[in-house]
């Protein structure tokens, strides 16, 4: 069996955040499953369009209770339908792909502050 290379260039935590995406006239709020400086994976209860654009409101925990608020737009890279016993619902990744280095660099640090040691 050959060992797995990770492709992804950007470390990744597993970490729930919420996040509110909006994509034409959807709009949910749902939390991360995991984030990374480039993108983030969650799941919806509505497949959104492969390769389609959203808006994406992030908040992300800062110091002395303030929250960072992050605002850009992605889009949808991967979709997986996943049977639950009580209903289907679609695991879901979006690239980040307008945002500001700024941004880019404050959702690094915070993953990896948040990185275990």
């Amino acid at each position: 069996m050959e060992n797995f290379k990770e492709k992804r260039q950007t470390p990744r935590i597993e970490k729930k955040l919420p996040l509110k995406v909006m994509e034409g006239d959807y709009c949910t709020v749902v939390e991360t499953k995991n984030i990374s400086a480039t993108g983030v994976y969650f799941t919806t209860d509505k497949p959104l369009p492969l390769m389609s654009k959203v808006m994406i409101t992030l908040l992300l925990p800062g110091t002395r209770s303030k929250n960072k608020k992050i605002v850009c737009s992605g889009t949808v890279v991967r979709i997986v339908p996943i049977d639950s016993e009580k209903k289907q619902i679609f695991e879901t990744a979006i690239f980040f792909d307008d945002v500001t280095d700024k941004t880019r660099e404050a959702i690094s640090r915070y993953v990896k502050k948040m990185m275990p040691v």
